[in-house]
């Protein structure tokens, strides 16, 4: 399970960067392909007995950057959202992290 290992690493970033201080809110942001539930719980598994067990989560959708085939305009969105612009097809040219820390408080 990938998910596992995401939230492994996001978990060690967090404690890292904020020097081991209790953290009172993440927002997470995660790709098309990650399973949020699964993520969630290999989340609350790896923060169990750290700084973050008692951490508020939040996740967000991390989009894709576009390209349109007609218009050629780049746009945020999922890999069939139409050109905000010509309503087109557009063409992943940049795809989002898969799990990205969004912010965090302490």
């Amino acid at each position: 399970m990938h998910e596992a290992g995401l939230a492994r690493a996001a978990v060690s970033a967090i404690i890292e960067a904020s020097a081991g201080a209790p953290v009172r809110t993440v927002v997470l942001a995660a790709a098309t392909g990650v399973d949020i539930s699964s993520a969630s719980a290999a989340w609350h598994a790896a923060a169990t007995g750290t700084p973050l067990e008692a951490t508020d989560l939040t996740w967000e959708h991390a989009p894709d950057r576009l390209r349109c085939f007609a218009c050629g305009h780049d746009y945020d969105g999922a890999r069939l959202d139409p050109c905000p612009s010509c309503g087109g097809n557009g063409l992943v040219i940049a795809p989002a992290d898969e799990l990205a820390v969004v912010r965090w408080t302490t």
